[in-house]
């Protein structure tokens, strides 16, 4: 099993067509053909089948893809670190949350990127569960997630720091003026939720159930930023971190509502493979996230 081989294994089965892989690595189609025989005839399985002029992977091709691009990754990072041993560069992509990409992360982005100039950052929004996914098939090197507490056996997962989560209306909504608001009092406005799979719709959804409550009405939005304004027109009422409003709490365009419902614990947590190979590249993006996100932050309107 060549490395070349392996190249062409992968680039065929992202480009799903022999020819275009052909193209892509510059090779003869034969060499393309040879190179697939070749791996099949060691590993004794089929790789491909053919639909048409479709090209696709076999349930053993499929599991034996995300081995071959590790290997891939792996190898190109070691030339690389063998090649410029003082040189943290080459590619590191980081699943978050849009909510934690938009609001927590630039700063630190900016900072890695100014130490790091060479480094090729590619930032991914995804769910909690997909970006656990995308790291175990090694397509993520690095998540960054805002839930509760993740657990998993093949999993490094690192607390950053405890989060607040807060219900929200318009500073004009009739439950903004509430001494409490209860489960039961969202019967009387529309729920705003966020897209299906993320964590903070799971949150209200399990409290909607668990309380026996039919909102009014309920509006989905895919973007925290929409969801804010939703609020902000007087539409209904939502739960976002903190952290995300910070601004409009203070300029009194949003209100915390007194929740006596329940709420999780909320917390921002770093997690990659346990057999994930720490380059220099992504030991230096760790060692500065605790660096930035562990430090001490002063929260603008914390009552």
């Amino acid at each position: 099993m060549e490395f070349r081989q392996l190249k062409t294994f992968v680039t065929i089965a992202k480009l799903g067509s022999f020819v275009q892989a052909a193209d892509t690595l510059g090779y003869a189609q034969s060499t393309i053909t040879n190179h697939i025989q070749t791996l099949e005839n060691e590993m004794r399985v089929k790789l491909f089948e053919r639909l048409g002029h479709r090209v696709m992977l076999t349930n053993q091709g499929k599991s034996f893809l995300p081995y071959a691009d590790q290997v891939i990754k792996l190898t190109s990072e070691a030339l690389e670190i063998v090649a410029n041993p003082d040189i943290s560069r080459g590619k590191l992509t980081i699943g978050t949350s849009e909510s934690l990409g938009t609001y927590r992360l630039p700063g630190l982005l900016q900072t890695y990127r100014r130490t790091y100039p060479n480094v090729e950052m590619i930032l991914k929004f995804a769910n909690c569960s997909t970006i656990c996914d995308c790291i175990r098939s090694n397509e993520i090197d690095v998540g960054l997630i805002i839930n509760d507490k993740i657990a998993g056996d093949d999993l490094v997962v690192e607390k950053i720091s405890d989060e607040q989560m807060l219900f929200l209306v318009a500073s004009d909504h009739p439950l903004s003026r509430r001494k409490e608001v209860t489960p039961d009092d969202l019967k009387e406005t529309c729920v705003i939720l966020t897209e299906p799979g993320c964590s903070y719709r799971l949150t209200v959804e399990t409290i909607l159930k668990e309380f026996r409550v039919s909102p009014q009405s309920v509006l989905e939005a895919s973007s925290i930023e929409s969801i804010k304004q939703l609020i902000m027109l007087g539409l209904g009422i939502s739960m976002l971190p903190r952290f995300a409003v910070q601004k409009e709490l203070y300029e009194g365009q949003l209100c915390a509502v007194k929740w006596s419902g329940p709420i999780p614990g909320y917390r921002v947590q770093m997690l990659y493979h346990r057999d994930k190979w720490l380059s220099p590249t992504l030991q230096a993006f760790l060692d500065l996230t605790r660096e930035v996100l562990l430090a001490p932050r002063t929260d603008v309107n914390k009552s």
